[in-house]
């Protein structure tokens, strides 16, 4: 699934980068914090799920391939459903989330971080959250996301090819996020995961 309005020739470089930044309000990011408790699930679940969900919202139906950082893998390209909730509930959608960053962590486990590690695009998309969106340099994403917290509140930075993207397409993304996140932890009112696998998760 194509997400930018445009198809520019190559990767993108530093002078064709822009970023929105788009703190959460406080409600919002207590919101996330309840919803982490409620679900058994961590914040980068919860909005990796709720991005799929935006996009949906803004640009349409279908599966995009995101970059992940941050598991102990060099980026790993992952798909990510966009669709809407009678298609793909928010338990389901959670969930397969969830199994999806446990393989890229018990990756972390296993083979450890290598020495190397960089963030090379393999996809159109980033989400980056914590200590990865910090750390991860532009590496020619058309589109990146990365959540981090700053002075309490969770800040999503949408950062975008100005070549690919109008900037009112990723000031939808933005706007539409907020509604996609409360649609997800509003509809998952129980715990994602069964007791077992909380147990393991943890």
């Amino acid at each position: 699934m194509q997400v930018a309005d445009y198809n520019a020739v190559g990767r993108p470089q530093l002078d064709d980068l822009s970023v929105l930044s788009a703190p959460l309000s406080d409600v919002l990011t207590q919101e996330l914090d309840g919803a982490c408790v409620a679900l058994g699930l961590t914040p980068d679940e919860i909005l990796l799920a709720a991005l799929g969900r935006t996009i949906h919202r803004c640009i349409g139906s279908g599966v995009v391939a995101v970059d992940l950082p941050g598991y102990g893998t060099k980026v790993y390209p992952v798909a990510l459903t966009c669709d809407e909730p009678d298609h793909v509930p928010a338990r389901e959608m959670l969930a397969s989330v969830h199994h999806t960053i446990a393989a890229l962590s018990v990756h972390q486990v296993v083979y450890g971080v290598p020495d190397d590690f960089q963030t090379q695009a393999e996809s159109d998309v980033l989400f980056a959250y914590g200590e990865a969106a910090a750390n991860s340099a532009a590496a020619g994403h058309l589109l990146e996301l990365r959540a981090y917290r700053s002075e309490g509140v969770l800040v999503l930075d949408w950062r975008y090819d100005t070549r690919s993207f109008e900037a009112y397409t990723v000031e939808e993304l933005s706007e539409q996020f907020a509604f996609g996140l409360i649609e997800l932890t509003s509809e998952a009112t129980s715990p994602i995961l069964e007791s077992a696998e909380l147990a393991m998760a943890r």
